[in-house]
């Protein structure tokens, strides 16, 4: 792993040169840019950016903090200075409103004539009077767009406002809510905001929400958390079905420390490269992580035969022929201590105050990258296992499928005793690839999610969660019930022995978000009316030792820890009147059974 510089700051505070970033408009529209340099404007390979149908240079944006308000002019975007608002106030518009009836020919009798029909025609302003009929603004579409070219957005805003028969009647609220809609439409205005995985997971879903299975960012975030990503991890991403956000989103996440090993079908790398791009990762993560970091892997190399995985072994092997432990070798490489990261080192100096959570923080990083240091790899873990004693109770379930008639031969593996209606790929037999013992898996494809995650459970390590996205629930509750049976089917785990049956993964979860916008108004507090029904599904769990099925201890440590720890239940109020056998009774009992 390499230190980065101290002067790299992966989150700067202003737009840089090539850096994308979003433009938010007050009508919520939200639109992908890129910093382009003035020498670069008239390349080819970049898009501009286009506003209503016209192109826009952003050359004069490289070096404005991020939040800067630009106004929409006629043939270029004009930052506004700090603390304007996406929506212009409407003292402009009564100004200029001011203005046009101050200008306007008044007739002292017109206006006494006026005065008199305003008095007998006395009506609340309530809309129970207004009608459309489209005859209510006198001003045509000829000259609004006459207006444009030539007039400021809020002189065109008080033309509208003059000239509409109706507003005047209008209630308090009604009169806001034209202002707010014409001042949208002829006094556009932008805001600059960094490129984040929930802005961009915002973006897009706006964009097109079923191109991505209609992932929101509250769903996004509950993945990450759910996955435990975090600098250091190896992640396995499998994110076919959501344009490669999830990708970019634990790319991000992880600050450069670690890798990710990104899963694409096809012989070339996937189209959503772009969107990885667009988290603006600095020239530190460039040159020095993403090449270690970021890895694609083809869905050849996970879903091929075993011909193609054995040949794949033997690139991993030395001179002498012994398989390479990459794993162990990649740990031996970590440096430690690990120096922090500038923006972490930032944080703890100028914003955290307080030395306890300081020491918190740093007590939480050390605890991390020592179980990192002290992990054993599957080789070593393999060799323990191999290396233990056959348990004592294993004699005796094969005595007792004999009296019962049992075929072993059907049931029971000779080399590990797993059961053979298991599938193979859930057995960690992939020691030397180099995306084994992954820290995560997140599955997000339009695939079947229960021969996906069988397959790819064998490159996750032990106690590691998992999880899954898909948009659908039905094919999730069927990957539900197949990991709760240990990979087989239905039909197949009620043919099976109980004694045979084995879990592969413990604590699964399928569960989905809520995610529901409000508009908070004196008196007008209601959730939005428009609004997603759906963010997805997941299906999360934590992986079991393929090997034992329960957990990664042996025999005697579990005794260890019983009688260090005694009964795990709790004694009753009355008094603990349960009756504990000893050794030499249990052995009693052996030989009389």
């Amino acid at each position: 792993m390499t230190t980065p510089p101290v002067d790299a700051d992966p989150l700067p505070l202003y737009l840089r040169p090539n850096d994308h970033f979003l433009l938010h408009f007050a009508d919520s529209r939200q639109l992908f840019c890129q910093a382009i340099p003035k020498s670069r404007s008239k390349s080819k390979t970049i898009p501009p950016c286009k506003i209503n149908k016209r192109t826009y240079s952003t050359h004069n944006l490289i070096g404005m903090p991020y939040g800067t308000v630009l106004e929409v002019g006629k043939d270029a975007l004009i930052p506004l200075p700090e603390g304007e608002d996406l929506l212009p106030g409407d003292e402009g518009v009564w100004e200029a409103l001011d203005e046009l009836e101050s200008e306007a020919p008044t007739n002292g009798a017109e206006m006494n004539a006026t005065s008199a029909d305003s008095t007998k025609h006395i009506t609340p302003n309530d809309n129970r009077n207004i009608i459309d009929n489209n005859t209510s603004q006198t001003l045509t579409q000829q000259q609004v767009n006459a207006m444009t070219s030539t007039t400021e957005g809020s002189q065109i805003v008080a033309a509208l406002i003059s000239n509409s028969a109706t507003f005047s009647s209008k209630t308090a609220f009604s009169q806001a809510k034209y202002i707010k809609r014409k001042q949208m439409k002829h006094q556009l205005r932008c805001r600059i905001v960094r490129i984040t995985p929930e802005t961009l997971c915002t973006a897009m879903h706006l964009k097109d929400s079923r191109r991505m299975c209609n992932l929101r960012s509250d769903t996004l975030g509950y993945i990450l958390s759910s996955a435990n990503v975090s600098a250091g991890q190896r992640v396995l991403v499998m994110d076919t079905a959501v344009q490669g956000i999830i990708t970019a989103a634990v790319t991000r996440r992880m600050g450069g420390y670690g890798s990710v090993f990104a899963l694409f079908e096809g012989q070339q790398q996937p189209g959503y490269l772009e969107v990885v791009q667009r988290m603006n990762f600095n020239v530190m993560e460039r040159q020095a992580s993403l090449p270690i970091a970021l890895k694609w892997v083809m869905l050849g190399e996970v879903f091929a035969d075993e011909v193609a995985k054995k040949a794949q072994l033997e690139k991993l092997k030395d001179e002498n022929g012994n398989v390479v432990d990459v794993e162990k070798r990649d740990r031996e490489a970590i440096e430690w201590p690990c120096p922090l990261m500038p923006h972490t080192m930032n944080y703890l100096l100028n914003e955290v105050k307080d030395e306890k959570k300081i020491k918190q923080f740093l007590d939480k990083r050390s605890a991390r990258f020592t179980r990192k240091l002290t992990r054993l790899s599957m080789l070593e873990t393999r060799e323990r296992i191999d290396s233990c004693k056959e348990r004592e109770d294993e004699g005796e379930a094969n005595a007792q499928m004999e009296e019962a008639g049992v075929d072993q031969s059907a049931m029971v593996n000779d080399n590990d005793n797993t059961p053979a209606s298991i599938p193979q790929s859930i057995e960690n037999r992939h020691d030397g690839v180099e995306f084994s013992q992954c820290d995560s898996i997140i599955v997000a494809t339009k695939y079947d999610p229960t021969i996906t995650i069988l397959r790819l459970l064998p490159y996750l390590a032990p106690s590691c969660p998992f999880i899954i996205f898909h948009e659908f629930l039905e094919p999730l509750l069927e990957t539900f019930r197949t990991l709760q049976n240990g990979g087989a089917s239905d039909n197949e785990q009620s043919d099976m022995p109980m004694m045979c049956r084995r879990n592969i993964a413990i604590n699964l979860r399928l569960t989905d978000t809520w995610f529901r916008e409000y508009q908070v108004l004196e008196g007008r507090t209601h959730p939005n009316m428009h609004m997603s029904q759906n963010g997805g599904y997941l299906l999360m769990g934590t992986k079991l030792c393929p090997r034992t099925g329960t957990n990664e201890m042996d025999a005697e440590t579990v005794k260890m820890l019983r009688a260090k720890l005694g009964p795990t239940r709790r004694p009753k109020k009355g008094g603990d009147k349960r009756k504990y056998d000893s050794e030499e009774q249990k052995e009693a009992k052996k030989v009389k059974s």
